[in-house]
């Protein structure tokens, strides 16, 4: 299969120009989507009782709505403050949508307090705007590794095939879409940094990775993949050392960006507990039990089992394994980011991860196993044609189930009284009607 390299630059400018115009039509479409979705309560989208209303609050208070130690959605800490758990990385992502909605707010007479209906739509956008943009970023990735059409389907295959689509479209609040955003940002930097090194790349890429911590602190194991993607671990490590001797500028620049990033989040610590750095589940009674760890139950439990909600991805998982055996490059780097992650949330008190559809931790890394899926793709486009039309009626099928399990999702989904068999029947009715 031609990759980049093999096609003509007329052919190269033309595909790009058409991703980008996908891409457009992508954030027009999940928008609309978004909408739809909660057409029936969208005066409860941005306050709505869950975790995404944790993400988005911060927002309000810049416009004096809540008081900054008395958060609404937050633990009582007992001495009069309020400490929210949930970090501000994707309420800084949200917040250029977030002014516009203050904008449209003001200009329309509505209330300008971060809830009334601009406000709403402009997260509709924010999740929009970063699912099409994280798409086309690691389409222009694969595009430097596969054809054409592999680089189109994958991130299409993404969205449509997995739980990604229910949280770009009806949990938009969540930080999944946002952080799906940055890994595909961190992909597309990091391989533009081995390909041809330069300053701007590299600030960018750092302030990414400071961006994607600050989402969820998990995250941090994803940094794995600039530290060590390209070459054997030592020359990885050398390497990466000359990008900052050769670009001191870029460095302190990003260096300055990360820390500007995360220094309100440190001051909102420091100002509701007294401590500059907190693991604020622990102000819950929240953690984690290593040795225990349920491993069988994230990808195949009734209870939001991997594999059982996205079952796309027990095949893509089987490409990785395949390739990290055979010493692909980049394959076994990610599987060890991918099993960490596993590891972690596996050893999570709340491992299926409460009120949520599907195993929603693993969707942000969607962004990094886009690189197996697209081998799997190029590997069945070496097949027979009807082997090909085989496994795209079966992946047809996959979008069709995930589309409509994701409009009769009602929580709670989970617990005692969520069994095999209540699965079943929502996938029948999915399946039927």
């Amino acid at each position: 299969m031609p990759t980049v390299a093999d096609t003509p630059l007329a052919d190269q400018r033309t595909w790009t120009q058409r991703i980008w115009a996908g891409g457009l039509l992508l954030w027009g479409l999940a928008f609309l989507l978004a909408w739809s979705a909660s057409s029936h309560r969208l005066e409860e989208v941005l306050d709505h009782q869950s975790d995404q209303w944790g993400y988005y609050h911060y927002l309000p208070a810049l416009l004096g709505t809540h008081e900054w130690h008395q958060l609404p959605w937050t633990v009582d800490l007992g001495n009069g403050n309020r400490l929210s758990v949930f970090s501000l990385g994707v309420a800084w992502m949200q917040a250029p949508f977030f002014l516009l909605g203050a904008a449209a707010a003001w200009l329309t007479g509505q209330p300008v307090d971060g809830y009334s209906l601009p406000f709403v739509f402009a997260q509709f956008a924010a999740a929009a705007f970063y699912l099409s943009l994280g798409c086309v970023l690691l389409a222009l990735v694969l595009r430097r590794l596969h054809d054409g059409r592999t680089a189109t389907l994958v991130p299409l295959l993404l969205f449509g095939a997995t739980n990604l689509y229910f949280y770009s479209t009806y949990d938009t609040g969540m930080s999944h879409v946002y952080a799906f955003f940055l890994l595909a940002a961190m992909v597309h930097l990091t391989v533009r940094m081995n390909e041809r090194p330069s300053g701007v790349t590299l600030a960018l890429l750092m302030a990414v990775c400071g961006l994607l911590v600050l989402v969820r602190q998990l995250n941090a194991v994803a940094l794995l993949f600039p530290l060590l993607y390209g070459k054997p671990v030592r020359e990885a490590l050398k390497d990466r050392l000359s990008w900052v001797r050769q670009h001191p500028a870029a460095t302190t620049v990003g260096a300055i960006a990360v820390i500007l990033f995360w220094l309100p989040q440190l001051l909102y610590w420091k100002h509701v507990t007294g401590q500059w750095l907190v693991f604020t589940y622990g102000k819950k009674g929240e953690g984690f039990d290593w040795l225990h760890p349920h491993l069988l139950d994230v990808l195949a439990s009734h209870q939001n089992g991997w594999f059982i909600y996205t079952p796309l991805m027990l095949g893509v998982m089987a490409v990785l394994v395949w390739h990290a055996w055979k010493g692909t490059a980049g394959a076994r780097l990610i599987l060890v980011i991918w099993a960490l992650v596993w590891y972690t949330y596996a050893s999570w008190w709340c491992w299926w991860l409460g009120g949520s559809f599907g195993h929603r931790g693993f969707i942000e890394y969607y962004a990094l196993l886009a690189l197996p899926l697209a081998w799997g793709l190029q590997a069945l486009f070496q097949r027979p044609r009807w082997m090909h039309e085989v496994v795209f009626v079966g992946v047809a099928l996959l979008v069709f189930l995930n589309v409509r399990m994701s409009r009769i999702y009602q929580w709670p989904w989970e617990g005692p009284d969520w069994t095999w068999t209540k699965l079943a029947e929502n996938y029948l009715r999915a399946l039927l009607g």
